[in-house]
């Protein structure tokens, strides 16, 4: 009788993990069948190690008082919490074995300030487990109950015999938001969405409208040889800090990083709000001049970027070989963007775009500052600049 309901327990994990989309329902999920299980489980954490750009951890906890799954992330460099190498985790992680606190009322004046909360909230019994993936990668999973006279032991025996299923469930969350993670970090949340729904193939592409935005550093070459290969990689981490948000915080994504300069579409999309590359643009017009004064500060020369915008269709999709794509967007117009930014190098306005741009996004915000001439581009183009403000006087160059 123990085995089979033993296969009914396992049916019930691989069903969840079938069903729900990432870890934090599927570890709901689980305290709730825990909680209703022999163990009377009332709390469940889990700790795993992530590949992010951001952080190094994150950690998932569930009580049963409150149903739901509070997440908290790490960040990378940041040194482990106090009392981490008095508590259950770090004995998990160096032992590779279960880790058991019994009679939790009766533990008085321990170091790691765990036991005396989960006592403090009337918890009686706690267990952690590790959870060892392929990788040997240890993270951790954790049950604690409320239950006089804590866990009952055949429970347990159950529950021992789940582990296995547990860490297969929560290391194929764990992959699938790496792969999620990875593609985004580094082809941006639209493209990796593209490359996610299967669009792999070579020459596969559509037809958007989409304003644009090349930005780069002027000067660049004369930065990067007075502060050297690693003030150079900082510099440029701090100005594209300065690009990035704003950009996607306006629905607006980036495609590329090509040294010290960017390329960023905002697409025009059926049934979606329309983007605001403007606020954009003011947005990284303020960060920048923040970065500007903290530089300053230290004595050290101001950044000038050079913008170009520009409104058009353009196709986004693959271009490459049969092993090895880009997911970009095509046409006249991007280089008709890059030229705009190019152009502001012999201009005294560092926010410049073209016509079509100004038509679709507002005039009001930007001033008429002649036609030219872009280099490569057939026919002149009218350029305008960046308003101060609605109404205003344009924004001349960065002194």
């Amino acid at each position: 009788m123990q085995e089979v309901v033993a296969h009914d327990d396992i049916r019930t994990i691989a069903r969840l993990a079938g069903q729900l989309p990432t870890a934090q329902p599927f570890i709901q999920g689980i305290g709730l069948y825990l909680s209703s299980s022999a163990l009377c489980v009332d709390r469940v954490f889990v700790s795993l190690q992530t590949l992010h750009p951001a952080f190094r951890a994150r950690t998932y906890l569930w009580k049963k008082q409150t149903r739901d799954v509070r997440i908290v992330e790490w960040p990378h460099g940041l040194t482990n919490r106090p009392g981490y190498y008095d508590s259950p985790d770090f004995n998990v992680h160096t032992s590779r074995a279960e880790f058991r606190v019994r009679n939790l009322p009766e533990v008085r004046g321990h170091r790691c300030e765990l036991y005396g909360r989960l006592r403090n909230e009337g918890y009686t019994d706690y267990l952690m487990v590790p959870l060892i993936f392929v990788d040997g990668t240890v993270n951790t999973l954790s049950i604690a109950t409320k239950l006089p006279g804590g866990f009952p032991e055949e429970g347990l025996l159950r529950f021992r015999e789940l582990i296995d299923v547990f860490t297969v469930a929560i290391e194929r969350y764990s992959a699938l938001e790496t792969v999620s993670v990875t593609l985004g970090t580094y082809l941006g949340r639209e493209a990796s969405r593209e490359v996610m729904r299967g669009r792999i193939h070579a020459g596969h592409g559509e037809m958007i409208h989409a304003g644009m935005l090349f930005g780069d550093i002027h000067g660049f070459t004369r930065h990067a040889s007075c502060l050297g290969p690693s003030g150079t990689v900082q510099l440029l981490n701090s100005y594209f800090d300065c690009l990035v948000a704003p950009i996607e915080a306006m629905g607006g994504h980036v495609l590329k990083f090509i040294g010290d300069a960017i390329l960023a579409y905002f697409p025009m999309s059926a049934g979606q709000p329309d983007p605001d590359p403007v606020g954009a643009v003011r947005a990284i017009r303020e960060r920048l001049a923040d970065l500007n004064q903290a530089r300053y500060a230290k004595g050290e020369s101001p950044v000038r970027l050079g913008v170009g915008l520009h409104f058009s269709e353009v196709l986004f999709g693959n271009v490459g070989s049969s092993e090895r794509l880009d997911f970009t967007i095509i046409g006249e117009a991007v280089n008709v963007t890059a030229r705009c930014a190019e152009e502001t190098r012999g201009l005294e306005f560092d926010y410049v775009a073209t016509g079509a741009f100004v038509a679709r996004f507002g005039a009001d915000h930007f001033l008429p500052i002649g036609t030219h001439q872009l280099r490569g581009v057939a026919e002149p183009v009218a350029l305008f600049a960046l308003a101060k403000d609605a109404g205003g006087g344009a924004v001349p160059t960065a002194a």
